[in-house]
């Protein structure tokens, strides 16, 4: 239960620790990725929103999630990367911890599900990252089981930190922290799921395959360096 969250200290005191352990770390010359969201919606394009939504969905299911939300508004996570099937994270507390978040990948009848979705309704790779497809197949992309977004029985979560609670708080910011990152550059959800986005579809016009696409076409949508290579 999210009653079982009780930090020694405020989460604003929490906060302004982080902040000077994220400047003793950089001026020790360690390169770090922080990610602080102050926002109410936390997310404001297309998959970071679906993201949010799911995670809403899996609190309302019983999960423990809010305190990671605290801990990233009050810029906690002090680095955290997103990988094939991995998501890592160090995220400041009581001490810095060091989060591991798993992600079991698609299997391969949910695999052939979103492709059939997909086939032939995805007009480019850009509609696809901002979400202007199809509803119906929106609906099976962020369906709650079966969807692009990892499920809470797929996610493997591990931390240095002595609490019992799984997801402890501090794995908790680090799942919201991801969602922050996939808003901005939600080919970092593509990324997680070890799936090349057009893997999912067939396009009938080569000039816009995901070997052949413009990548300025997609760094001006999302303001952001995209690479496609997978």
């Amino acid at each position: 239960m999210c009653d079982d969250f009780t930090p020694r200290l405020s989460v604003k005191e929490l906060g302004r620790i982080a902040s000077e352990r994220l400047k003793a770390f950089q001026a020790e010359g360690e390169e770090l990725r922080p990610v602080v969201n102050t926002t109410r919606k936390l997310a404001t394009n297309f998959w970071g929103s679906a993201w949010m939504r799911h995670l809403a969905r899996c609190e309302a299911g019983g999960l423990c999630l809010s305190p990671g939300r605290s801990l990233l508004r009050h810029g906690c996570v002090l680095d955290l990367r997103i990988a094939p099937g991995l998501i890592s994270a160090k995220v400041s507390a009581e001490e810095v911890y060091e989060v591991s978040l798993r992600i079991r990948p698609l299997e391969d009848e949910k695999l052939e599900t979103l492709r059939e979705a997909c086939c032939g309704k995805i007009d480019s790779l850009v509609s696809l990252l901002e979400g202007k497809v199809d509803a119906a197949v929106l609906d099976v992309l962020c369906a709650e089981e079966g969807g692009l977004l990892p499920e809470p029985s797929d996610w493997l979560m591990s931390c240095s930190c002595p609490d019992w609670v799984e997801p402890c708080a501090h794995a908790a910011a680090a799942v919201y922290a991801a969602g922050t990152l996939i808003d901005s550059d939600p080919m970092l959800l593509f990324t997680l799921r070890s799936l090349a986005p057009d893997s999912l579809y067939s396009l009938s016009a080569p000039s816009v395959s995901a070997a052949q696409f413009d990548a300025a076409s997609l760094s001006s949508a999302f303001g952001i360096d995209i690479d496609l290579d997978f």
